[in-house]
């Protein structure tokens, strides 16, 4: 909505735009704003000038005080025109102007007539006719285009009061021809020929004005507007820096991330087959795998830290940093120590105290040492000695077509309120056995017909499913299972996490 306001005008001047602007809204046309400040400004005028009028003809006695009273009246109610303007009445109030002139003329031009007893001038007959003709623009200027009912109804009054002048004032004996017409002051009949103009010229005046306004006021709003852009776009291209710089960042960290865990390929010589889901959520993941060879045993986790993107990939960075510091270095393999060595380090290099302000930074983590056969014997059905240790992450074994679940300790990798010894759980696997790590990435994702989450149950029965299938058909059914979770419902829910499976088969 645009508005005149100037602190530069006069008192009066900033009265006069705030009653011109009552009852303007945003949603309105501009055209439609334009004729509802020229409605309450004609609604004014006519106040003062109905107002004027009677009190000079009260004071000289022409008009019967009743009828004073009644125009007093009436020309008050004209001040409510704003105030109904205010209460969105404007189609009501610019009809009620548009007919309220015609219905003037009529009343005044009768009761003018009524003063003369002898005779009267031809004149009398013509200057209210022209007025009349006048007022057909008025709803013309006042009422919008798109009220078309309003419009049409208020220009059929003001033709009516014209047509039907001459019957009016018959009804109160000073029609034509009622009285003896004179021709003394028809000279000047040429002089009020131009009151219908004068009254198209004002109205046209008013909307001038008004249009003058409202584009000085847009052209400064669009100046504005353009300085603005211009501040935007210089924004926008900083902003556009920044982001492109951060994603390269991001993206020379995924190659970063991609450089230091191990390279999958280096499993094939230990297992029959395998697969490895990872999902990261953003470009970077919180989650990782890892695995290396000491002492005649393979050392494989699957960890999902504390957040996802750039923080989690910080975790997963300083968690293969200790993994190897621990395994390759010092040489542990016993999976509970490790996790209980991995999780002194990481509250270490968190300062973590255990007191409530601590950020409860760690991870999840399933880690399992796996005996290797000698060369001579991997053909074998020798059983391998299978160790395992969980914080919060389970691990799956399917053999024989049975379903087993190794239990977590219901703590992380990190600073917690129970932090007990790590638990091994020992177990002898042979071959064909198959065994499952994931992350909570998968089970939590939301999606489905419901928007809930995946559940570990479904996940299970899932894996259960198709365990009998090739492990990279497997990897495949759990890739289209999840999309189609995630964005086959119609919704399409964001990844809620980093996801991770890793399955092997011995």
């Amino acid at each position: 909505m645009l508005n005149f306001k100037d602190d530069s005008i006069s008192p009066f001047r900033v009265f006069w735009n705030r009653i011109s602007q009552k009852g303007l809204k945003d949603e309105m046309a501009i055209s439609e704003q334009k004729k509802l400040i020229l409605t309450n400004q004609v609604g004014i005028l006519m106040f003062l000038f109905i107002f004027a009028y009677i009190t000079i003809l009260t004071i000289l006695n022409l008009v019967d005080y009743h009828f004073s009273a009644l125009i007093y009246f009436l020309s008050f109610s004209i001040l409510l025109i704003p105030f109904m303007n205010s209460k969105g009445l404007y189609r009501l109030t610019s009809f009620m102007i548009s007919i309220s002139f015609p219905v003037a003329v009529l009343i005044f031009s009768t009761l003018t007539k009524k003063d003369f007893h002898n005779n009267i001038d031809i004149i009398y007959y013509f200057i209210p006719r022209l007025l009349l003709i006048g007022t057909l623009i008025i709803p013309l200027i006042l009422i919008d285009i798109k009220h078309r009912l309003t419009l049409g109804f208020a220009v059929l009054i003001n033709i009516a009061a014209l047509v039907s002048y001459d019957f009016v004032l018959g009804l109160f004996g000073v029609g034509f021809g009622s009285l003896p017409v004179t021709f003394e002051k028809y000279h000047f009949i040429n002089i009020f020929v131009i009151l219908p103009y004068f009254l198209i010229l004002t109205g046209i005046g008013f909307l001038l004005s008004i249009n003058v306004k409202y584009e000085k006021r847009v052209q400064k709003l669009l100046e504005d507007v353009k300085e603005k852009n211009i501040e935007l776009e210089k924004q926008k291209t900083i902003i556009e820096k920044i982001h492109q710089e951060i994603t390269d960042s991001i993206n020379y960290a995924k190659r970063i991330q991609n450089v230091i865990l191990p390279d999958p390929e280096l499993l094939d010589q230990y297992f029959k087959d395998y697969f490895i889901l990872f999902k990261p959520r953003n470009v970077v993941s919180g989650d990782f795998y890892w695995f290396s060879v000491i002492n005649n045993k393979i050392i494989f986790c699957l960890a999902d830290c504390t957040g996802h993107g750039v923080p989690g990939a910080f975790m997963s960075m300083l968690g293969i940093s200790f993994l190897r510091e621990l395994v390759a270095k010092e040489h542990l393999s016993e999976p509970s120590e490790i996790l209980d060595r991995l999780r002194n380090e990481i509250i270490n290099a968190l300062n973590q105290k255990g007191v409530t302000s601590d950020q409860k930074d760690g991870m999840d983590i399933s880690l399992f040492s796996l005996s290797i056969l000698p060369m001579g014997e991997i053909n074998s059905d020798k059983s391998m000695e299978f160790k395992w240790a969980g914080a919060n992450n389970p691990c799956w074994i399917i053999r024989d077509g049975k379903f087993e679940e190794l239990t977590p300790d219901k703590m992380p990798v990190g600073i917690h309120h129970s932090m007990d010894l790590f638990k091994t759980i020992t177990t002898q696997l042979k071959k064909g056995d198959k065994l499952y790590l994931s992350s909570d990435g998968y089970k939590d994702q939301f999606g489905g017909p419901s928007s809930k989450k995946f559940m570990s149950k479904q996940l299970r029965e899932l894996i259960i499913e198709n365990s009998s299938r090739q492990m990279n058909k497997q990897k495949e059914i759990l890739e289209l299972k999840i999309e189609e979770w995630r964005t086959g419902f119609g919704t399409i829910h964001e990844q809620t996490d980093d996801i991770s499976i890793v399955g092997f088969e011995i």
